[in-house]
């Protein structure tokens, strides 16, 4: 009987694939596959060296003040003591991800993020693991950590102050007062509204309509 070949190499890789999750990885399926070899990338390079590379430009204080601040509105997080975060920059494909290595949490974004959309996805992964002990699908984990940061980044009395006349429809003049107020994308204050039921599905349906016939009219500037 041929025997196998031991392969030191292959059982470090299987040995660490035991210990490495991607939780939530945020975009498509071809985003799935960069940000899944690039967290491989930074927790082989952790594995070996316990070091991160110099261009992960921050690292702890930013997301433990997410944790504070999404901890005090959903007792049922827990979260991993030891914590991993940065932005990378210059990555094609990379849209952010949260994942756990070991006992570690894993919060990854690029660097080119808008601030709005930052802060956004900030809170969604990290909620993600804090969450991750009651949410085996990632669908279902992506979907509840978004309920639960935007609970944490809009207050509901802040949320009816604004909705409180009860509009159907919104112009973009509202749409930027929003928006600015929040620094958070309008469309993701109008899904925390329809959370609270102060819009319908209708008014969510009819204001995403507006938002696509809106872009759809901007003219595309020609580079030259």
């Amino acid at each position: 009987m041929r025997r196998t070949k031991f392969n030191p190499n292959q059982f470090q890789i299987d040995f660490l694939a035991a210990f490495r999750r991607m939780l939530v990885s945020l975009g498509d399926s071809q985003n799935l596959l960069v940000n899944e070899t690039i967290f491989v990338k930074l927790s082989d390079q952790w594995e070996n060296n316990r070091q991160l590379p110099a261009d992960l430009l921050f690292h702890k204080s930013p997301v433990e003040a997410v944790v504070y601040r999404l901890s005090k509105t959903d007792e049922r997080l827990q979260f991993p003591e030891d914590l991993v975060a940065g932005d990378l920059r210059g990555i094609p494909g990379l849209t952010g991800f949260a994942a756990k290595f070991r006992e570690q949490g894993w919060v990854i974004l690029p660097n080119e993020l808008a601030g709005a959309y930052k802060q956004l996805y900030l809170h969604i992964l990290t909620a993600a693991l804090g969450l991750e002990h009651l949410y085996a699908n990632r669908t279902e984990l992506l979907a509840e950590a978004e309920k639960v940061a935007l609970a944490a980044l809009l207050p509901e009395t802040e949320i009816r102050s604004f909705f409180g006349v009860r509009l159907s429809r919104f112009p973009d003049s509202f749409r930027m007062d929003v928006s600015n107020y929040f620094n958070l994308p309008f469309e993701s204050v109008l899904k925390r509204a329809h959370q609270l039921e102060i819009i319908s599905d209708a008014v969510l349906e009819g204001a995403k309509n507006d938002a696509i016939r809106t872009t759809r009219r901007t003219p595309v500037k020609k580079v030259a």
